[in-house]
């Protein structure tokens, strides 16, 4: 077993080293380095796909689509994961190869004038490794033609087997831009860090590292005397855009605590008992959504392991509403278990993807 993890690494660090070249196979990019490329450009969260758009149409096209546009979970007008733009492989400009974000997807019984043009990016040792290995259909180039810009490439022997494979690397092929996105806007917020009295005092009393941007303000805050139980309210209110963070701990007792039905008790405890639309109404509690049900994935805060929930909130007497986004963690040498969300309120905002995207760089920048 170890031979073929072995043999297959080898095989994908081959298709990476030619695919290295890509930038500079052609004349205007042949002496390029990181040193001298542009900064890379476009929307946060927009993808520029280049393929033939014959096959956009096709089971090909709507595999793409199914993956990169799947709808984001916890968004109540069912928001795209990410925005494609479409472009045609004999009209990739300088322009388009210096967008942040970029597909190129080709496949060897593709044989139209857009195919040919993406299929020159390949070097022919790599056209016959993939030739010869149907298990080969990705790689990841950073800054091939702009720095800070990610790269897939996507290829197959037919259409129908590339198709296959994005189905089935779902997640995977989402997450290589959704953590791409999430540096950039990690980058920028710490640039943006408020480095002041509110991260210390966070730190001093909870015992954890946050990132908070400025413009956050300190609202609320209860912790016991032996500093295993805790709660905090930071929020940055604004006319157009209301973002809270809330952090709330307790004794970690087993991993019963990260079942489903156990983080939406206690996130609904929480809430009950913090968060209110009107602090002078008691019966304006948050509450979570359950029309629309969380959904789980599992991740990872500070490298560690991490239940991830996203959701719709409302106000007990459904005047407030809006999503969320939750890690649920635990610190086994403290003996405490953490949930920590980001929740929004934007009711003018028709889309709010940049802003869940945002407090999801906060979140997962918590160190413990």
């Amino acid at each position: 077993m170890k031979w073929r993890q072995q043999t297959k690494i080898g095989k994908l660090l081959t298709i990476a080293a030619l695919l290295s070249i890509f930038s500079c196979s052609e004349k205007e990019t042949s002496n390029a380095s990181s040193s001298n490329l542009p900064a890379a450009r476009g929307k946060t969260g927009e993808i520029i796909v280049v393929m033939d758009t014959m096959y956009w149409h096709d089971e090909l096209g709507e595999a793409l689509r199914s993956v990169f546009s799947a709808t984001l979970p916890g968004t109540l007008r069912g928001e795209k994961m990410f925005s494609l733009r479409k472009a045609h492989g004999t009209q990739l400009n300088n322009v388009l190869k210096q967008h942040k974000n970029l597909i190129f997807v080709m496949t060897l019984e593709q044989n139209s004038p857009a195919a040919q043009r993406i299929k020159s990016f390949f070097p022919e040792a790599g056209l016959q490794q993939i030739a010869s290995d149907s298990s080969l259909f990705y790689q990841v180039v950073p800054n091939s033609f702009a720095v800070g810009q990610i790269v897939l490439f996507l290829f197959g022997q037919t259409n129908k087997q590339l198709a296959n494979h994005l189905r089935i690397n779902r997640r995977k092929m989402q997450d290589i831009f959704a953590e791409a996105e999430r540096k950039r806007i990690t980058a920028g917020l710490s640039k943006l860090r408020a480095k002041d009295a509110l991260e210390s005092r966070v730190a001093k009393t909870h015992g954890i590292e946050l990132l908070l941007p400025r413009g956050f303000e300190f609202v609320k805050e209860q912790v016991s005397l032996d500093k295993k139980t805790g709660f905090l309210w930071v929020r940055m209110p604004d006319a157009e855009v209301d973002k809270s963070l809330i952090l709330a701990y307790k004794p970690y007792e087993s991993d019963k605590q990260f079942r489903e039905d156990s983080i939406i008790a206690w996130r609904n405890a929480i809430c009950k008992a913090h968060l209110y639309g009107d602090p002078a109404k008691p019966h304006t509690f948050v509450v979570t959504e359950s029309l629309e049900p969380p959904v789980f994935r599992e991740s990872t805060v500070n490298g560690k392991y991490a239940k991830e929930m996203r959701g719709l909130w409302r106000t007990n007497n459904s005047t407030m509403g809006g999503p969320f986004i939750s890690y649920t963690f635990a610190d086994a040498q403290k003996g405490i278990i953490y949930y920590y969300e980001g929740l929004i309120f934007a009711p003018s905002r028709d889309r709010k993807r940049e802003i869940i995207r945002e407090l999801e760089a906060i979140l997962r920048a918590a160190k413990y």
